[in-house]
């Protein structure tokens, strides 16, 4: 049996235990087979503010959030992606906002360290957001093993806001990407304009698929996220999507599919562009 590609649908508060509860209920529900991939939105331990999200973070790979998170991958047996949790940095008034990625043995195998902060102004009723004043930037493009009973197959990690930076996703697949892995808590502004059509994009240009982990309802201080999390094939189409509310989506992952995809149409050795750069 294949193994699934899975992205969790969380409506996350500032509460972490709660937050957890609910990712434990859904993971239950799921029932996961040995080994499949599973995401969770960005700030899916914590939505929250600044003051909450230092109070919150960690070193990396120690402390007592990191050890639930890899209890549950324990737990359910799967590759458990939380999309973003806050982890100390160098400097004391920011930190960074960090994907984590835990092996069904529990093991912290990879991270990624959100590299394009989200600043910028929405017609809502946040109206300004500037992450930066809280997180400070990732420089490292960042992949993973996932480890199957059919092969290994390469991850790439995003967040949210990395989503509009296609020369990104770009670098993962010449990283040898083959699924692309997108938390995000996009807007519903910014998510009803440009969600699905840029999901399909990074897709379509990479020929991978792409697992899209938002979160998707109301959420304490009037922020509205947009929801709308699937999995979208190579050739860009939406195998499932959930619109709002907690729950999830999974699809299973062919490796025959990205073959036949790319032998048919070999874009990357077509790009003359990356040629005359080269």
């Amino acid at each position: 049996m294949s193994c699934k590609i899975v992205a969790l649908q969380l409506v996350s508060e500032s509460d972490p235990i709660s937050n957890l509860q609910v990712i434990d209920q859904l993971l239950s529900q799921l029932n996961p087979q040995s080994n499949d991939l599973v995401l969770l939105p960005e700030n899916a331990i914590c939505f929250a503010d600044k003051h909450q999200y230092l109070k919150l973070s960690e070193d990396l790979g120690d402390g007592t959030y990191q050890t639930q998170l890899a209890q549950l991958a324990i737990k359910y047996q799967c590759y458990l992606v939380c999309g973003s949790f806050p982890v100390k940095s160098e400097q004391k008034d920011k930190i960074f906002t960090t994907t984590l990625v835990f092996s069904p043995a529990g093991l912290l195998i990879s991270h990624y360290h959100k590299i394009h902060l989200f600043d910028a102004l929405v017609s809502d009723e946040q109206g300004a957001y500037k992450e930066s004043d809280t997180f400070t930037p990732g420089k490292k493009l960042q992949t993973f093993d996932w480890v199957t009973d059919d092969g290994c197959f390469k991850v790439g990690l995003a967040i949210c806001y990395d989503l509009r930076f296609p020369s990104l996703f770009q670098a993962l697949r010449e990283a040898g990407s083959e699924i692309l892995l997108l938390p995000a808590a996009f807007t519903q502004i910014t998510g009803k304009a440009h969600w699905q059509p840029l999901l399909q994009a990074r897709a379509i240009e990479n020929q991978c698929y792409v697992v899209a982990a938002n979160q998707g309802g109301i959420h304490a201080g009037k922020r509205h996220t947009y929801g709308h999390s699937m999995i979208i094939s190579p050739w860009g189409d939406i195998l499932e999507k959930l619109e709002m509310n907690p729950g999830f989506v999974s699809a299973p992952f062919s490796h025959r599919v990205i073959k036949e995809v790319r032998s048919s149409m070999p874009i990357t050795a077509h790009n003359r562009f990356i040629s005359v750069l080269k």
